[in-house]
Protein backbone atom coordinates (compact mmCIF):
# COMPACT_ATOMS: atom_id res chain seq x y z
CA UNK A 1 0.00 0.00 0.00
CA UNK A 2 2.71 2.59 0.50
CA UNK A 3 3.65 1.86 -2.82
CA UNK A 4 0.55 2.68 -4.27
CA UNK A 5 0.57 6.32 -2.07
CA UNK A 6 3.60 7.05 -3.19
CA UNK A 7 3.32 6.71 -6.94
CA UNK A 8 0.03 8.75 -6.98
CA UNK A 9 2.49 11.54 -5.15
CA UNK A 10 4.27 12.16 -8.19
CA UNK A 11 1.54 13.01 -10.29
CA UNK A 12 -0.05 14.88 -7.57
CA UNK A 13 -2.00 18.45 -8.80
CA UNK A 14 -1.16 20.43 -5.76
CA UNK A 15 2.78 21.01 -6.34
CA UNK A 16 3.65 24.72 -6.08
CA UNK A 17 4.27 25.88 -9.64
CA UNK A 18 7.34 26.83 -8.98
CA UNK A 19 8.79 23.47 -9.06
CA UNK A 20 10.65 21.89 -12.26
CA UNK A 21 7.71 20.55 -14.33
CA UNK A 22 9.37 17.31 -13.95
CA UNK A 23 8.50 17.03 -10.59
CA UNK A 24 4.60 18.87 -10.73
CA UNK A 25 3.64 16.23 -12.62
CA UNK A 26 5.01 16.93 -16.14
CA UNK A 27 6.00 13.19 -18.24
CA UNK A 28 7.10 12.75 -22.06
CA UNK A 29 4.75 10.73 -24.67
CA UNK A 30 5.29 10.20 -28.41
CA UNK A 31 2.41 11.26 -31.29
CA UNK A 32 2.04 11.03 -34.44
CA UNK A 33 -0.22 11.13 -37.70
CA UNK A 34 0.92 8.63 -39.86
CA UNK A 35 -0.78 5.87 -41.54
CA UNK A 36 0.11 3.77 -44.74
CA UNK A 37 3.81 3.88 -44.03
CA UNK A 38 5.63 1.41 -46.07
CA UNK A 39 9.93 0.15 -45.86
CA UNK A 40 11.84 3.63 -47.08
CA UNK A 41 8.98 5.91 -46.27
CA UNK A 42 9.89 8.89 -44.29
CA UNK A 43 8.30 8.53 -40.63
CA UNK A 44 8.04 11.94 -38.53
CA UNK A 45 6.86 11.69 -34.63
CA UNK A 46 6.88 14.05 -31.95
CA UNK A 47 7.96 13.85 -28.63
CA UNK A 48 5.87 15.80 -26.27
CA UNK A 49 6.69 17.58 -23.12
CA UNK A 50 3.29 17.84 -20.60
CA UNK A 51 0.62 16.80 -18.39
CA UNK A 52 -1.72 14.62 -20.09
CA UNK A 53 -1.13 14.56 -23.14
CA UNK A 54 -1.28 18.59 -23.12
CA UNK A 55 2.22 19.42 -24.77
CA UNK A 56 4.05 22.52 -22.87
CA UNK A 57 7.32 22.70 -24.27
CA UNK A 58 10.01 20.56 -25.56
CA UNK A 59 12.69 19.20 -23.47
CA UNK A 60 16.43 19.51 -24.04
CA UNK A 61 17.39 17.24 -27.49
CA UNK A 62 21.07 16.71 -24.96
CA UNK A 63 18.69 14.80 -22.41
CA UNK A 64 17.26 12.30 -24.77
CA UNK A 65 18.00 8.79 -26.07
CA UNK A 66 15.59 7.42 -28.95
CA UNK A 67 15.76 4.11 -30.50
CA UNK A 68 13.58 2.30 -32.99
CA UNK A 69 13.71 -1.47 -32.32
CA UNK A 70 11.72 -4.23 -34.25
CA UNK A 71 11.77 -7.88 -34.95
CA UNK A 72 15.38 -6.83 -36.42
CA UNK A 73 16.99 -5.78 -33.78
CA UNK A 74 17.31 -2.19 -32.49
CA UNK A 75 18.08 0.75 -34.72
CA UNK A 76 19.58 4.26 -33.33
CA UNK A 77 20.04 6.15 -36.29
CA UNK A 78 17.05 8.45 -35.39
CA UNK A 79 17.37 12.57 -36.31
CA UNK A 80 15.70 14.30 -33.46
CA UNK A 81 15.17 18.05 -33.73
CA UNK A 82 13.81 21.13 -31.77
CA UNK A 83 10.19 22.38 -32.61
CA UNK A 84 8.08 25.22 -30.96
CA UNK A 85 6.56 22.67 -27.88
CA UNK A 86 7.93 19.39 -28.89
CA UNK A 87 10.84 17.90 -30.40
CA UNK A 88 10.87 16.30 -34.04
CA UNK A 89 11.83 12.78 -34.61
CA UNK A 90 12.48 11.07 -37.98
CA UNK A 91 13.69 7.95 -39.24
CA UNK A 92 13.33 5.92 -42.53
CA UNK A 93 11.74 1.89 -42.00
CA UNK A 94 13.63 -0.53 -44.59
CA UNK A 95 11.57 -3.45 -43.38
CA UNK A 96 7.35 -4.58 -42.67
CA UNK A 97 6.37 -5.54 -39.15
CA UNK A 98 5.61 -3.42 -36.28
CA UNK A 99 8.25 -0.88 -35.63
CA UNK A 100 8.68 0.27 -31.58
CA UNK A 101 9.93 3.86 -31.24
CA UNK A 102 11.16 4.31 -27.83
CA UNK A 103 12.60 7.05 -26.19
CA UNK A 104 14.64 7.34 -22.54
CA UNK A 105 14.63 10.96 -21.10
CA UNK A 106 17.34 12.13 -18.41
CA UNK A 107 15.64 14.42 -16.01
CA UNK A 108 18.66 14.84 -13.51
CA UNK A 109 19.44 15.13 -10.25
CA UNK A 110 17.21 17.69 -8.50
CA UNK A 111 17.54 18.61 -5.01
CA UNK A 112 14.42 20.86 -3.70
CA UNK A 113 14.00 22.40 -0.46
CA UNK A 114 9.74 22.00 -0.65
CA UNK A 115 8.52 20.00 1.92
CA UNK A 116 7.95 16.32 1.43
CA UNK A 117 11.11 16.28 -1.15
CA UNK A 118 13.87 17.23 0.46
CA UNK A 119 16.41 15.43 -0.30
CA UNK A 120 18.50 14.97 -4.05
CA UNK A 121 16.62 12.85 -6.09
CA UNK A 122 17.38 11.52 -9.98
CA UNK A 123 14.43 11.51 -12.31
CA UNK A 124 13.97 9.44 -15.43
CA UNK A 125 11.37 8.85 -17.93
CA UNK A 126 10.63 6.67 -20.69
CA UNK A 127 7.68 6.47 -23.36
CA UNK A 128 7.42 4.11 -26.47
CA UNK A 129 4.33 3.91 -29.27
CA UNK A 130 4.38 1.46 -31.78
CA UNK A 131 3.82 1.85 -35.57
CA UNK A 132 2.95 -0.51 -38.33
CA UNK A 133 4.94 -0.83 -41.47
CA UNK A 134 3.26 -2.32 -44.39
CA UNK A 135 5.28 -3.97 -47.39
CA UNK A 136 2.24 -2.74 -49.54
CA UNK A 137 0.09 0.43 -49.89
CA UNK A 138 -3.18 0.55 -47.22
CA UNK A 139 -2.65 -3.39 -46.69
CA UNK A 140 -5.29 -4.78 -44.03
CA UNK A 141 -2.61 -7.43 -42.45
CA UNK A 142 -3.48 -7.49 -38.88
CA UNK A 143 -0.15 -8.67 -37.37
CA UNK A 144 0.03 -9.26 -33.81
CA UNK A 145 2.89 -9.70 -31.33
CA UNK A 146 2.91 -13.34 -30.42
CA UNK A 147 4.85 -13.45 -27.32
CA UNK A 148 5.47 -10.57 -25.00
CA UNK A 149 9.33 -10.93 -25.18
CA UNK A 150 8.49 -9.05 -29.02
CA UNK A 151 7.04 -5.84 -27.03
CA UNK A 152 9.94 -5.56 -24.27
CA UNK A 153 12.52 -2.74 -25.18
CA UNK A 154 14.36 -2.99 -22.18
CA UNK A 155 13.51 0.33 -20.24
CA UNK A 156 13.15 0.51 -16.62
CA UNK A 157 9.99 1.04 -15.97
CA UNK A 158 7.65 0.06 -19.21
CA UNK A 159 4.47 -0.63 -20.27
CA UNK A 160 3.57 -3.41 -22.25
CA UNK A 161 0.61 -4.06 -24.61
CA UNK A 162 -0.32 -7.59 -24.57
CA UNK A 163 -1.71 -9.00 -27.46
CA UNK A 164 -1.01 -5.58 -29.36
CA UNK A 165 -3.32 -4.86 -32.51
CA UNK A 166 -4.71 -2.14 -34.39
CA UNK A 167 -7.40 -1.40 -31.61
CA UNK A 168 -11.19 -0.41 -32.12
CA UNK A 169 -13.80 1.73 -29.74
CA UNK A 170 -15.61 -0.65 -27.15
CA UNK A 171 -12.63 -2.97 -27.06
CA UNK A 172 -10.08 -3.44 -23.82
CA UNK A 173 -6.64 -3.25 -23.82
CA UNK A 174 -4.64 -5.61 -21.27
CA UNK A 175 -1.36 -4.04 -20.42
CA UNK A 176 1.98 -5.56 -18.13
CA UNK A 177 3.82 -3.20 -16.40
CA UNK A 178 7.29 -4.31 -15.84
CA UNK A 179 9.96 -2.88 -13.66
CA UNK A 180 13.79 -4.31 -14.03
CA UNK A 181 11.86 -6.95 -16.00
CA UNK A 182 9.66 -8.11 -13.67
CA UNK A 183 5.46 -7.53 -12.95
CA UNK A 184 4.92 -4.29 -10.91
CA UNK A 185 2.04 -4.99 -8.46
CA UNK A 186 -0.13 -2.18 -6.80
CA UNK A 187 1.02 0.23 -9.07
CA UNK A 188 -1.69 3.06 -10.22
CA UNK A 189 -1.93 3.53 -14.05
CA UNK A 190 -3.79 6.50 -15.81
CA UNK A 191 -5.78 5.83 -18.83
CA UNK A 192 -5.76 9.35 -21.09
CA UNK A 193 -8.03 9.92 -23.92
CA UNK A 194 -6.92 13.14 -26.31
CA UNK A 195 -10.41 14.22 -25.88
CA UNK A 196 -10.86 13.86 -22.06
CA UNK A 197 -7.68 15.22 -20.29
CA UNK A 198 -8.93 16.42 -17.20
CA UNK A 199 -10.58 12.98 -15.94
CA UNK A 200 -8.21 10.79 -16.63
CA UNK A 201 -9.45 6.31 -15.92
CA UNK A 202 -7.24 5.05 -13.19
CA UNK A 203 -6.68 1.27 -12.33
CA UNK A 204 -3.96 -0.70 -10.19
CA UNK A 205 -2.24 -3.56 -11.51
CA UNK A 206 -2.69 -7.17 -9.68
CA UNK A 207 0.25 -9.10 -8.48
CA UNK A 208 1.61 -9.96 -11.80
CA UNK A 209 1.54 -6.37 -12.60
CA UNK A 210 -1.17 -6.84 -14.98
CA UNK A 211 -4.29 -3.98 -16.11
CA UNK A 212 -6.83 -3.67 -17.90
CA UNK A 213 -8.54 -0.81 -19.78
CA UNK A 214 -11.55 -0.38 -22.20
CA UNK A 215 -11.06 2.29 -25.08
CA UNK A 216 -14.10 4.00 -24.57
CA UNK A 217 -13.62 6.87 -27.77
CA UNK A 218 -12.09 6.47 -30.88
CA UNK A 219 -8.59 8.56 -31.44
CA UNK A 220 -5.43 8.79 -28.96
CA UNK A 221 -4.57 7.37 -25.98
CA UNK A 222 -2.03 7.42 -23.40
CA UNK A 223 -1.16 5.33 -20.61
CA UNK A 224 1.09 6.48 -17.59
CA UNK A 225 2.69 4.60 -14.87
CA UNK A 226 4.88 6.13 -12.10
CA UNK A 227 7.61 4.80 -9.31
CA UNK A 228 10.00 5.66 -6.51
CA UNK A 229 12.26 3.41 -5.57
CA UNK A 230 14.96 4.42 -2.69
CA UNK A 231 17.17 1.13 -2.94
CA UNK A 232 18.34 2.82 -6.01
CA UNK A 233 20.12 5.75 -4.13
CA UNK A 234 23.52 6.33 -4.86
CA UNK A 235 25.34 7.60 -1.52
CA UNK A 236 26.62 11.02 -1.56
CA UNK A 237 24.70 11.35 -4.66
CA UNK A 238 20.90 11.01 -4.94
CA UNK A 239 18.41 9.09 -1.67
CA UNK A 240 15.84 8.05 -4.76
CA UNK A 241 15.45 7.27 -7.73
CA UNK A 242 12.03 8.86 -9.20
CA UNK A 243 10.62 6.95 -12.64
CA UNK A 244 7.39 7.73 -15.03
CA UNK A 245 6.68 5.61 -17.77
CA UNK A 246 4.05 6.27 -20.93
CA UNK A 247 2.35 4.19 -24.05
CA UNK A 248 0.67 5.93 -26.67
CA UNK A 249 -1.79 4.28 -29.20
CA UNK A 250 -2.54 6.88 -31.76
CA UNK A 251 -5.22 5.60 -33.66
CA UNK A 252 -8.27 4.00 -32.42
CA UNK A 253 -10.87 3.03 -34.75
CA UNK A 254 -14.75 3.56 -34.70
Amino acid sequence: MMQKASQKEAFSPFFPEDLPDIVRGHEIWIEHSMQNVSPGDPVACVLCFGHNMKSDKAVQVKKVSPAIFSALGENRTVEVSTAEDHLLMQFIPTFAGYHTIGVEYDGGILNLPHPGLEGPKYYQQYTKTILPVCQVRNCQVEWIYQTISDLIVGHELEIIPLGYRRYKVGEHILLKILYDGHGLPEATVYGIHSGNQEKPLERTTDQKGMVEFELEKDGKWMFKVGHRDPEKGVKGLYDKKVMTATFTIMNVGE
